[in-house]
C-alpha cells in the first residue's frame, strides 16, 4: 500500500522560527532581485529546449543556494518546548479560524496582490507562515509537530532530479522549483519595500527555506471547505491531514449544518488497523510533485505524452476545429493510462485526426466516434496510428538512462528520496511497457 510517510515524516520538529538579521538584508535583496529577473523574463518566441530550460534552472538554484547560505547567519527568537500528545483535542473542526486570523495580519497585502486574490494556496501558505512566526498563536501546537523537511521535489538537489533523466515529471518538477523561486522573490521584495510591511509579522522572517516550508506544507495537506459566496476556500485540518492514502472511494464530506468537515470510513478498519483515506483520483506524477510520495498499484496513474499540431501543418486551422468540436486542445499532454487500454480516448483521437483528417472534417457526429477505439477509421488510418504510438513510446522508453529490470533490482537497496524517485520512474515505465505489448499486438494483426 502507498503511503504519504515520505511526505509527513521528518527526522526533527520545527524549532521555531528565526529572524533574518538587518546586515545582510542589502546583499540578499541584490540577489532576490537576480532571482526575480530571471524567473520573470518574458519567454522567447522559440520554446527553449529541454537542456536550455535545466541551464536555467541550474542557475536559479545557485542564486537560491547563496540565498539560504546568507539566510543561515539568523538568530532564534525564543526557546520552543515540544507540544504535548494531545495537541489535536477539540480543534479539528476549527481550521478556518487559521485563515481568518491569517488575514487579520496579512489583510492589506490579501486586498491588493492579484496572486493572493487568484492563487488560493499561496494565500495559505502565508497565513501558515504567519501564524508560525506569532509566538501568541493558538496554531502553535499544531504546527510545531509538522514536518521541518517535505520530500517534495522543491527540496531534491540538482543531482536527485537528474535521476529523473527521461521522465515527464523532471520538466514538472524544474518548473515548480522556478515557480516557488519566483514567488519567494517577488513577496521578498515587497515585504522589504512596502511602507505597510514594517507591522507585518512575518516580514522579518520571511526566507526561502520558510516560504518553501509553507508553501511545502499547504500542498501536501490542504483541503478545500466550503465558505459563503464562495466556491470554497483552502484550509488545513489538523489531525485529518496525517492520515494516509489509500486506494479506494472518495469519503469526506462537509457538513453545512454542524459547520464540520465529516470523514467517513471507505471500508471497514479492524481496532489497531490504520485508518486511511482516498486523497481522491490523482496520477503518481501529481502525488509525486505535491505530496512526496508514489502510490504503487496506483488505478488512476497515467503517463503524459506531449503532442500538438503544428503552425506549419497545411491543415492547421481544419485539424485544431475538428479537435477543438471533440474538447481536445490542439497542443497539450495526452495520456497512456494503465490496464488493458493504454491509450485514452484524447491521445487516440488527437493521433486520428493528426494522421488523416479528410475523412472527419466535414462531418462532425461522425467524428465523435474518433475517441472510442471501436470506431471504424480504415485500417490506413488504424495503422497509421498504431505505429506512430509505437514508435513514440519506444523513443520515451529509450530515454531512460536505466531499464524497468535495472530499476526493480536497485529498488530494494535504495531508502529516502533515491527509493522515491526510482519508485516514480518504474510505475512510469511499466506504463509504457505495457502500452508498447498492446500496442504492438495491434501492429500485428
Amino acid at each position: 500500500m502507498g503511503k504519504k510517510r515520505n511526505a509527513k515524516k521528518a527526522t526533527n520538529r520545527n524549532a521555531g522560527p528565526v529572524k533574518l538579521l538587518p546586515q545582510i538584508r542589502g546583499q540578499l535583496t541584490a540577489i532576490v532581485d537576480d532571482v526575480f529577473k530571471r524567473c520573470t523574463k518574458v519567454p522567447p518566441a522559440v520554446a527553449p529546449s529541454a537542456a536550455q530550460e535545466w541551464a536555467e534552472y541550474l542557475e536559479i538554484y545557485e542564486l537560491i543556494e547563496k540565498i539560504q547560505d546568507l539566510e543561515k547567519g539568523m538568530c532564534g527568537t525564543r526557546h520552543v518546548r515540544y507540544p504535548a500528545p494531545d495537541v489535536y483535542s477539540d480543534r479539528s473542526s476549527g481550521t478556518l479560524y487559521v485563515l481568518a486570523e491569517g488575514e487579520k495580519n496579512n489583510g492589506p497585502l490579501i486586498e491588493r496582490d492579484p496572486i493572493l486574490q487568484h492563487m488560493g494556496n499561496v494565500a495559505l501558505a502565508l497565513h501558515v507562515l504567519g501564524e508560525f512566526v506569532n509566538p501568541q498563536s493558538s496554531w502553535q501546537p499544531y504546527l510545531r509537530i509538522l514536518p521541518s523537511t517535505y520530500s517534495t521535489t522543491l527540496y531534491f538537489t540538482p543531482q536527485q532530479l537528474q535521476s529523473l533523466k527521461g521522465s515527464p515529471v523532471l520538466e514538472e518538477a524544474v518548473k515548480q522549483f522556478r515557480n516557488i523561486a519566483r514567488q519567494y522573490s517577488y513577496f521578498y521584495r515587497i515585504l522589504q519595500s512596502s511602507p505597510e510591511a514594517k507591522s507585518w509579522p512575518i516580514r522579518d522572517y520571511f526566507t526561502f527555506k520558510a516560504y518553501r516550508w509553507a508553501v511545502s506544507t499547504v500542498m501536501t495537506r490542504q483541503n478545500r471547505v466550503p465558505v459563503k459566496e464562495s466556491s470554497g476556500q483552502m484550509a488545513l485540518i489538523p489531525a485529518w491531514d496525517m492520515t494516509n492514502h489509500e486506494q479506494g472511494i472518495y469519503s469526506t464530506d462537509y457538513d453545512n449544518e454542524e459547520n464540520c468537515s465529516v470523514c467517513l470510513a471507505q471500508r471497514d478498519f479492524k481496532a489497531g488497523e490504520q485508518f486511511s483515506i482516498h486523497y481522491s483520483q490523482r496520477p503518481n506524477t501529481e502525488l509525486f510533485l505535491h505530496n512526496g510520495f508514489v502510490y504503487r498499484d496506483n488505478k488512476n496513474d497515467s503517463l503524459a505524452i506531449k503532442l500538438g499540431v503544428s503552425k506549419d501543418d497545411p491543415l492547421h486551422d481544419e485539424k485544431v476545429a475538428l479537435l477543438s468540436s471533440l474538447g481536445l486542445p490542439s497542443a497539450g499532454s495526452f495520456m497512456l493510462i494503465p490496464g488493458q487500454h493504454p491509450v485514452s480516448p484524447g491521445l487516440l483521437a488527437f493521433i486520428r485526426v493528426f494522421s488523416s483528417l479528410d475523412k472527419w472534417k466535414d462531418d462532425g457526429e461522425k467524428a465523435k466516434g474518433l475517441l472510442h477505439e471501436d470506431c471504424d477509421v480504415g485500417t490506413t488510418v488504424q495503422d497509421k496510428t498504431w505505429s506512430f504510438l509505437n514508435i513514440r513510446v519506444a523513443l520515451l522508453i529509450r530515454s531512460y538512462p536505466t531499464t524497468l529490470e535495472e530499476d526493480e533490482a536497485a529498488l530494494p537497496t535504495l531508502s529516502g528520496v533515491d527509493s522515491l524517485i526510482r519508485s516514480q520512474v518504474i510505475c512510469e515505465k511499466i506504463i509504457l511497457r505495457d502500452a508498447a505489448l498492446y500496442l504492438t499486438s495491434h501492429i500485428s494483426k
